[in-house]
């Protein structure tokens, strides 16, 4: 099978996580190169500072101050990207959590975050890009 994929200047992309990490510069770089970007992450003055960021320097970006955790936040995200640029071409999953310490040390409900991050906000995202 063959897929004939958009050259990353003519895509809406959609990246999770943006706000910091591997997320913002997957971000700043699709931006630098072209792509319309729609940012989600859970922190909201990061978001608008890279959205200005972006516009600052001719790109076009919008964002959505959403949990991966929460499908209803997910499927905002895709709203969103269908409101503001009539759809997305890309998704980039990035938004994760991290733990560390000792695991008889580490609440359980500590391991539930990450896991409802890590797991199922890369199904959910995934499933919304599907």
């Amino acid at each position: 099978m063959s897929v004939d994929l958009k050259p990353v200047e003519e895509q809406v992309m959609v990246v999770t996580g943006a706000s910091s990490g591997i997320g913002l510069t997957t971000a700043r770089m699709a931006a630098e190169r072209g792509a319309r970007v729609v940012l989600a992450a859970r922190s909201e003055d990061a978001l608008r500072e890279l959205t200005e960021e972006i516009r600052e320097f001719g790109g076009e970006a919008t964002y959505v101050v959403a949990d991966v955790r929460d499908r209803d936040d997910v499927r905002r995200i895709a709203e969103t990207a269908q409101e503001e640029y009539g759809g997305f071409d890309t998704w980039v999953n990035v938004a994760g959590a991290f733990l560390y310490g000792k695991l008889e040390e580490t609440p359980v409900e500590d391991m539930h975050e990450q896991f409802d991050t890590n797991v199922w906000g890369l199904l959910d995202g995934s499933l919304e890009a599907a």
